[in-house]
């Protein structure tokens, strides 16, 4: 059983691990480890040579960490196994966060090296026709999500009387029950609150790709709309996609609460659907780039300085600007979107959903 648990593990975190190595190639070509560069600056040698320092050591360590992991679990026994993985995955958290911030205050003192001239703002450029694109898909589409729901509630409603006294809520890594409840309706429908939370947020994410704020290439400005507007809607597509994965998947554990199959039956199947999720957005963000840098190239040289709002950035990816009044903006860091932590709707926003998460995960027992 160890084998299946450590190919399982393999499979999720190393489509996890390049993500993380790959940070600094995915940004924008005017950021570099969350602080505004020229595209000029972005692409020499100096910056290429941190690039890759910054993939070799990050690489190294996160595949000694995950050998370390699977050494461990070869050793551990069937309770020290969930330890050993809680420990990893706060490793590979603390690493990351590490290396990102040493690479941050690198680049700032890389770019307040630099002669005052070439850290000047630049333009900003706006498309006023922007909206009007299809940027995302509808949230019409996720009434498919609710239909699942619905039917899931329906049928466990239907066939209560079917499910057994005792019902399996948490397995380890062998696939063995390690918590069990009493069987209510509370217990049964758990999987289907999780499925609405899960929805809206979703949805959510959904409605922020769609409002969040835009960010045009002034040197090529009908390009630079035209790849934003794609990257956004790949991004809204894989939202719905991912979405429909994981309200499966809770129907699949609401039926397993229903049969009790066997526990190397459920385990892969719980542990390859995020791997499907994580492999896909892996494969999303290198064909796409942050803001859709990767679709297309322009046909001529960029002039245009980069906008030098670092100020605005705290360690390279907390933006806080009260003079903004988007909510939503692109990260700096990574492949995605942000908040806007000067504006208390954004912070009602997150703390909204967190407490729903946090409501919905003890309702479901």
């Amino acid at each position: 059983m160890y084998w299946i648990s450590a190919f399982m593990i393999v499979a999720l975190f190393i489509p996890i691990i390049i993500a993380l190595i790959s940070i600094p190639f995915l940004s924008r070509e005017t950021v570099s480890f969350g602080v505004s560069v020229s595209e000029e600056m972005y692409h020499s040698p100096q910056l290429r040579r941190m690039r890759q320092q910054f993939a070799w050591i990050s690489g190294t360590l996160y595949a000694l960490l995950l050998l370390g992991c699977l050494y461990s679990l070869m050793n551990a026994g069937e309770e020290g196994q969930a330890t050993v993985i809680s420990i990893f995955i706060t490793a590979v958290i603390i690493c990351s966060a590490a290396m990102n911030f040493a690479f941050y205050l690198r680049m700032k003192k890389t770019k307040a090296s630099l002669p005052t001239a070439a850290q000047q703002s630049g333009k900003i450029a706006i498309d006023t026709r922007f909206r009007s694109k299809k940027i995302t898909v509808s949230n019409r589409w996720f009434i498919l999500h609710i239909a699942v729901m619905l039917i899931s509630a329906i049928l466990a409603i239907a066939y209560y009387d079917q499910f057994p006294e005792t019902i399996a809520m948490k397995y380890d890594w062998h696939g063995e029950v390690t918590r069990s409840v009493d069987k209510s309706l509370q217990a049964v429908l758990g999987p289907n609150l999780m499925q609405l939370v899960m929805i809206f947020l979703f949805m959510f994410m959904n409605w922020m790709i769609l409002k969040s704020k835009q960010q045009i290439h002034p040197d090529h400005p009908e390009l630079s709309a035209q790849r934003n507007a794609l990257f956004r809607l790949r991004w809204s597509m894989f939202n719905v996609v991912s979405g429909m994965l994981i309200t499966l998947l809770l129907s699949f554990i609401q039926l397993n609460m229903r049969y009790n199959l066997p526990g190397n039956v459920v385990f892969p199947i719980t542990m390859m659907m995020p791997a499907i999720i994580i492999v896909m957005a892996l494969i999303l963000s290198f064909t796409t780039g942050q803001g859709g840098r990767r679709i297309g190239r322009p046909s001529g040289a960029a002039s245009a300085t980069a906008v030098n709002d670092d100020r605005f950035w705290k360690l390279g990816f907390i933006y806080y600007n009260p003079n903004d009044p988007a909510m939503f903006v692109e990260k700096r860091m990574g492949i995605g979107w942000t908040i806007n932590f000067a504006r208390p709707a954004a912070w009602m926003i997150f703390a909204g959903i967190l407490l729903l998460i946090f409501a919905a995960g003890y309702f479901a027992g």
